[in-house]
């Protein structure tokens, strides 16, 4: 009988089961989660390492069948914002050698977000494993945006852009900007899109999702009127203002309101921030606010919206776009990054070239008064989503797996390794 592949997954900034849509938990989380369940379906063992971030995090718990989650000791065990997590890096990496001492021998590591990444460089020298990085955002993309980065983060990145086996980008686009911005070697860079559960996120039942939708979330109003819906953090990034701004421009839908669905105590700040906007905008009556949801209540939201917006200054992949239009609603994001790639502007939703309230008010607006066309673009945008199931995803995150199990072997265990500097002199270099 063969033995079973072993994985480590690197997750240092976040835990795979945060809620998705609080502070520093998104798509990544929801995607590390997902992966690993379907990575051991596909008969690989997954043990996942994140760092403590509550000080009553258990030491392991089970992240599904056969894949379990590790809290290792890096820190104070309390939420600290990405950057700041780098600054325990050698403390974390530590850890995760100090608990896999004790387990059976890893045959690769997948590290998320650079943070991991400089882990995972030392993981791969250490154990002579390949090592394969996902970056989900990357800091010079978001300076592009004028979203300013620190030097530290983007020189980390650069150097764990030029340690890493492979780097696994979402769109081809994410590969062309680690090229040409990072000089990523071309030949190590794989583009494998994102999966969704298509058993989960999918169009039937919308009139039965808007009737769980109102009981549920009674504070949305769904009866009051069709809903657009943001599903997202609360920071700017993800443009929650732009769409209030938006919302008081859309003439021909007076009755229309706008969910905001993100967020959690944490936010209380930019929730005020929000809400005096809506008044001042005249929309205030309009504009619902919720926290952030347990994804099993997703589906229904999104099917239960008449539109999904999606206003980021940047989504490497857009994950929210992706499950809205799979759920069967036609989706308005700004033209940027992977959402780009992921919606076909005027059959499955419309993408927004200018970042401003005028645009997305009007192709928001286009939707809610041509009842036929939103349909029709629903309808459209769940054929089209099919590409992004997770067993077809997973299958081809295992062959970037395998081919880095064969170079390995034909190199020879003892391959030295592109970076064999330890974790300390990574950060040396990177700050």
């Amino acid at each position: 009988m063969l033995r079973r592949r072993r994985l480590a997954v690197m997750s240092t900034h976040t835990s795979p089961l945060a809620r998705a849509g609080t502070t520093k938990a998104g798509g990544m989380n929801v995607y590390v989660a997902d992966l690993s369940r379907h990575l051991v379906e596909m008969g690989w063992d997954v043990d996942v390492f994140t760092r403590r971030d509550r000080i009553d995090a258990p030491d392991v718990e089970e992240l599904a069948p056969g894949a379990r989650l590790f809290h290792v000791d890096a820190g104070p065990p309390l939420g600290l914002p990405p950057i700041e997590t780098a600054g325990h890096v050698a403390e974390f990496t530590a850890g995760v050698e100090q608990i896999a001492s004790g387990n059976e021998a890893y045959d690769l590591v997948h590290s998320h977000y650079w943070v991991a990444g400089l882990t995972g460089i030392e993981l791969s020298r250490q154990w002579q494993v390949p090592h394969a990085v996902m970056f989900h955002t990357l800091g010079a993309v978001k300076e592009v945006f004028q979203q300013s980065e620190s030097p530290f983060r983007i020189a980390g990145e650069r150097r764990v852009i030029a340690c890493a086996d492979a780097i696994i980008g979402a769109t081809s686009h994410e590969r062309a900007f680690l090229i040409g911005q990072y000089q990523a070697d071309a030949s190590r860079v794989r583009v494998v899109p994102c999966g969704i559960d298509l058993e989960t996120f999918h169009p039937a039942g919308a009139e039965e999702s808007r009737y769980r939708v109102a009981a549920a979330l009674p504070e949305l109003g769904v009866g009051d009127g069709p809903g657009i819906l943001f599903v997202g953090r609360l920071e700017q990034a993800k443009g929650a203002d732009l769409l209030i701004q938006a919302l008081s421009k859309i003439e021909r839908q007076p009755c229309a309101s706008l969910w905001i669905v993100g967020g959690d105590e944490r936010d209380d700040d930019e929730r005020a921030r929000l809400w005096a906007l809506a008044d001042e905008c005249g929309v205030g009556q309009r504009v619902k606010f919720v926290s952030a949801v347990d994804r099993q209540q997703l589906p229904d939201l999104y099917r239960a919206a008449a539109v999904c917006a999606v206003p980021s200054a940047y989504e490497s992949f857009g994950l929210v776009a992706v499950e809205a239009m799979a759920s069967g609603t036609p989706t308005v994001a700004t033209r940027v990054g992977g959402l780009a790639s992921t919606i076909s502007h005027g059959k499955t939703g419309f993408l927004v070239g200018d970042r401003e309230p005028e645009g997305f008010a009007s192709a928001i607006g286009r939707l809610l008064g041509d009842d036929a066309l939103r349909q029709r673009m629903g309808a459209a945008a769940a054929e089209e989503m099919n590409i992004f199931s997770w067993r077809s995803v997973a299958r081809s995150i295992l062959g970037v797996y395998e081919e880095l199990l064969s170079e390995r072997n034909i190199a020879g265990a003892a391959r030295e390794s592109c970076c064999p500097d330890p974790v300390e002199s990574l950060l040396v270099a990177a700050s």
